[in-house]
């Protein structure tokens, strides 16, 4: 399940800290939660680079589960997802007393109009917008990343097989998958590891349909990030609408891997059939032209 944060009962950067995951909004416990915690929460949610916890309670209480306790942030991080933390459990907290209450120094930077109207940003962005192979020799392979709150973000290998890389290709509108890569195949990636343990059956849609675990900065670094092969090309026309888009793929013809030689693109295909149709139409006419020939003599 994909996760969402949020501050509650004040302000977009003052509030009760929730996150949202299995479906559900829930709060998350304060015990050893640091100030350097707060902060990278506040930076998590664009709210300026300094914050601390209130202990007076101001936001209210939570009526939903209490998702995670003991979250251990460093200088390193500036997602919250990185950040260490006990398991996932809906009564991580003892008791309402333990819900964080944060208050962040910044304020949410204002969004300008093409930040609603570029994706991967705006709020109207499909999944296949959201979604990209980096690295390879072509939009159709390379390594899986995923765009976070305002970041790419990549995937751990851990399971990570010939299903999840179905879903992945056909999402990107590449056709079926020929292998699924492990290890960072195609180098490794610089933001966060946003998920692992990926499960997808490879009959899904998206690669949002598919179970998986938040990789919450556990053990999962980007020697192992998921990357993919599929067996066709993007369009020509899709590729130039991908380049509108800030997505950087890097092609280069002259290092297209073997699988690439087997690929026969939709044009080609259509010259084929219409040369075929040509000769065909030229063979009745000259069948024509004999035939009215012979009847003149």
């Amino acid at each position: 399940e994909f996760l969402a944060l949020r501050l509650v009962n004040g302000s977009d950067c003052a509030g009760r800290l929730e996150v949202f995951y299995n479906g559900t909004w829930g709060s998350i416990c304060s015990n050893h939660m640091s100030q350097l915690t707060a902060i990278t929460v506040c930076k998590h949610l664009n709210c300026g680079d300094g914050g601390e916890i209130e202990r007076d309670f101001k936001y209210g209480r939570g009526s939903g589960p209490t998702w995670l306790d003991h979250i251990e942030c460093t200088e390193q991080h500036s997602s919250l997802w990185q950040c260490q933390s006990d398991p996932w459990d809906p009564q991580s907290c003892d008791n309402r007393a333990e819900e964080t209450h944060i208050s962040c120094t910044g304020r949410k930077r204002a969004m300008t109009p093409a930040t609603f109207t570029e994706c991967p940003n705006s709020t109207s962005c499909s999944d296949r917008e959201k979604l990209r192979v980096i690295g390879g020799e072509d939009a159709c392979s390379g390594r899986v990343e995923i765009w976070n709150q305002g970041s790419w973000e990549t995937i751990c290998d851990d399971f990570w097989d010939v299903a999840d890389a179905n879903v992945v290709c056909r999402q990107l509108g590449c056709g079926s998958a020929v292998s699924a890569l492990s290890e960072a195949a195609f180098g490794e990636g610089t933001g966060p590891i946003w998920l692992k343990k990926v499960h997808c059956k490879g009959t899904e849609l998206s690669l949002w349909d598919c179970p998986s675990t938040p990789s919450f900065g556990k053990n999962c670094d980007h020697k192992e990030d998921a990357a993919v092969e599929c067996s066709e090309e993007q369009p020509l026309g899709h590729l130039i609408l991908l380049h509108t888009l800030p997505l950087h793929f890097h092609l280069d013809p002259s290092r297209r891997p073997v699988i690439d030689n087997m690929r026969i693109s939709v044009p080609v295909i259509l010259c084929i059939i219409l040369g075929a149709l040509l000769c065909l139409v030229l063979a009745i006419l000259a069948g024509q032209i004999q035939s009215a020939q012979a009847q003149h003599r």
